[in-house]
This record gives C-alpha cells, structure tokens and sequence, in this order.
C-alpha cells in the first residue's frame, strides 16, 4: 500500500493531543495494569467449545470472529482496501481458509513507522495432538497466552493519555502450526511497507514452566538482531519488570515460530518463549497448567519493550548473525541446568542420570572459560536439555504456583474472571446455533490442520 495512503488513514484516526509529547514513565507504569490482565483472554482461547482453534477448522472461525470484537475495541483494521469487520482480515490459502487477523493502533509523531507485534492463534483440531486427557487440543500456553499478551499491550497503548510516536501493529497469525503460513503470507503479501517496520516482537509459549524450579524463568530470544539498541530495550523492559527473563541468542528460536518471516525480511525481531515442556502439542496444554503470576510479568514486559520502541528517536538496525551461539548463552544453559538439579525428585528416573551428566558437563564448560568456547558448545547443551524437559520432566499443574502467590497478579486474575465470563457467554452464544461435530466455518472448504513442527 502507498505509503500516502497510509498517512490518510491514520491521521483520520490518530489520537487526540499533542503527539509530538513523549509518552511520561508514570503514564507507562499506570497503563502496565492493563498490560498484566491476560489471564481472562487466555480463559476463553483455551475453552474446549472453540475444539483447539485448528487453522481452518470452526473452531478457528470462531476464535476469528471473537478476537476481532476484541481488536475492535482496540484500533482500526489494517487493510485500508477493506470496511467494517473485514479490514482485520487478511485471508490466505488454496480458498482463503485461514485468516491473518491485523489491527493498528495509531501513533503520533511517526505514526507512518510501526512496531509489529506479533502471535499465532492457531492450534489444533480435536485429535491433533498427543492425546494424554481428553481429545481437545486447548493450546493454552501454545498459543493462548501468547494472544492474551498481545492484546493486553494493546488495550494497555490505547489507555495512555499520549500515543507513543509510531504505530503500533497488533498481528494474531493463523497457520503457525503447519508451517509458519500466517506470517510468511504476510510478509510476501504486506499490508504496509515492511521498510516502515522498525521491529518484530514475538510471542510464542508464555505463562509455563519448565520445572519446577524453572517458576522465574523465561527466554528472550534474537534481540541482537537489532543491534545495541534493541538488546538495551529488550535488557530495560526485563529490568524493570523483574522477571527472570534470560536473553539467548537468535538460532536458538531454530526457526520455530513467526519471527522467523520477519527476521528473512533484515526486520529485526525478538522473540519471547517460556519453550517447548512436557505438556507442549498434547491435549493437556490447558489453562490449569498456565502460571498467571508468571504471564502476567512476560506480558508487561513486552509492554514496556514495545513502548520503548515506538518512542526511540531512532530505529534499530538490522544485524545479520556473526556466531552459532556464544558464551553466554552457554552461561545461562548452565545456570538452568544447575538449578534444575533440585526437581531429580519429579524427574522420570530414567533421565535422572542425563540431567546430572548435562549439568556436569555444562558447568565444566563454562569454567574453562570464554577462550575454549566452541561454536554449537550451546546450542549441543540446549537440545539435550530441551529433550529432557520435554520428555524426562511430567506435564503437571503441579509445579505452576498457587494463584495467589503475589498480590498484584492475584489481583489482576480476580479482575479478569468477570471478563472471561463475559467472553465465555459470547463465545456460547455464537456456538450455540452449531455445534463441534457440524459447525459450519466462515470458509466453507476448510481444511483441518495437522502436525508441525513449528512451536
């Protein structure tokens, strides 16, 4: 789309006020309670009356149809071509049966210029996972929450009484499951110039645990991809919000998620993941193996990053990788491994002695310094220990804390309980003329989603 065209359209809907005003921090903070409430969004993704959310099937449509109330609450629809509901739509595929679904929030001073932030909402159709419970494939860490975050910052943009300078692009992708296909769709076919984006921030498995002892811990991945600037934003925002949050760099997302189109672009990206567990692509990803306290946190994290963002004077350059993986990387594999020792009770015996070894191992490593590190040192240690956590570690509410554990994030859950109803009756309301076995999706020659290997 022109450029010109772009301008338009957002001076017909900028806020109003003096954009050339930067965004205060006390404004910022007072917006970051609305960017903590996610738990609610999170409840009504992951009910089994929307079947998994599979991409194409109706439980997807119905996913659409409700996220769209919601971005609309939030900014206008992308596609300027488009009026009414279909401006958030970006249909895809052999009969566009998959559906991209895009919103801006307006900036000010630079408002032609955009943050994208990005999370697929796809999952998949009854059946399409390992089956451990029932046969619904809920995607409540993967990728619920993640949806809940995005729209979280959102609402939190639009509360604040100044627009941070640039435009903000809430993306929700469809088709991550099988290849990516939402955001690869869009960066071949964009709905603004992707030499307008400064950066791609992406969220993809948040609120789970990897063990127990692994509560405070989270993955920010790629942030060097945009330079000392971005890593010094994506640094600032996990400062002050406290969290764990640990940087890694960009080969250890291999691919797996939505940043990688924007990334193939020179756009710069991070990507925010709690990684692969035990209860990763089964039916017993539901929402009572979400840490809330914890999501809670990664999403005012990705609040404060995106703020910092569109208020930047400048933009972050694209870096392309020089190294595999780094030294530090393999510092924060070890120091994972070290505190993971205190979960051998709830470890399957059969990978007990893998975990001592992998520990070992690491932290031998690690002393002998920077100057011996070889490249894929890391990355070696990150696929064993990921193949241990997934497989030698149980999929269990049990190791998520009790709700509760902080009182802001008690808080922010009870506040959102009334709105989950709320979102639960709509949803039951659309599904009630339907029903799982027979629905009807808004694209008639929807095909069912099948297994990936994308996260």
């Amino acid at each position: 789309m022109p450029k010109r065209a772009w301008l338009v359209v957002l001076a017909a809907v900028c806020f109003v006020g003096d954009s050339a005003l930067a965004v205060e921090p006390s404004e910022v903070t007072a917006a970051s309670v609305l960017a903590r409430a996610v738990s609610a969004d999170v409840k009504w993704l992951a009910d089994d009356d929307l079947g998994g959310r599979g991409s194409g099937s109706p439980g997807g449509a119905l996913a659409e149809e409700q996220l769209i109330d919601e971005l609309v609450l939030i900014g206008s629809g992308l596609d300027a071509s488009k009026s009414g509901r279909d401006a958030y739509r970006q249909d895809f595929g052999d009969t566009d049966e998959r559906t991209n679904l895009l919103a801006v929030v307006p900036g000010g001073a630079h408002a032609d210029e955009f943050v994208v932030v990005g999370a697929h909402y796809d999952h998949f159709a009854p059946g399409g996972c390992k089956l451990l419970n029932d046969g619904i494939c809920n995607g409540a860490t993967d990728n619920a929450s993640g949806v809940a975050v995005v729209l979280a910052i959102g609402r939190a943009l639009r509360a604040l009484p100044t627009p941070p300078a640039r435009s903000v692009v809430l993306a929700l992708w469809d088709g991550e499951e099988i290849g990516l296909l939402g955001s690869k769709h869009f960066v071949k076919n964009p709905l603004i110039p992707l030499s307008d984006v400064v950066a791609y921030i992406n969220f993809d498995i948040q609120g789970a645990n990897l063990a127990p002892s692994a509560r405070e811990l989270s993955f920010a991945v790629g942030a060097e991809s945009g330079g000392e600037m971005l890593s010094t934003f994506v640094q600032d925002a996990i400062d002050r919000v406290g969290l764990g949050t640990q940087r890694l760099t960009l080969n250890f997302g291999q691919g797996r998620s939505d940043y990688a189109p924007f990334w193939g672009k020179q756009i710069p990206v991070a990507f925010f993941t709690d990684a692969t567990n035990a209860c990763y692509h089964t039916s017993s990803d539901d929402v009572d193996i979400v840490d809330f306290r914890k999501l809670s946190r990664q999403s005012e994290t990705g609040f404060r990053l995106v703020v910092a963002l569109s208020e930047a004077a400048g933009r972050p350059t694209f870096e392309p990788p020089i190294v595999l993986d780094t030294y530090e990387d393999l510092l924060v594999l070890s120091q994972f491994l070290t505190r993971t020792l205190v979960d051998l009770a709830v470890v399957a015996p059969a990978y007990r002695g893998d975990l001592v070894r992998l520990e070992s191992t690491a932290r031998a490593r690690v002393a002998d310094g920077p100057e011996a590190f070889g490249p894929t040192d890391a990355l070696t240690i990150a696929q064993d220990a990921l193949e241990i956590a997934t497989s030698g570690l149980p999929c269990d509410p049990a190791v998520v804390p009790e709700v509760g554990a902080g009182s802001a994030e008690a808080a922010a859950l009870l506040a959102g309980m009334a709105l989950a109803a709320k979102r639960r009756a709509s949803l039951r309301s659309r599904y009630s003329s339907s029903s799982r076995s027979n629905a009807t999706p808004r694209c008639p020659n929807a095909k069912r989603s099948g297994h990936s290997i994308s996260a």
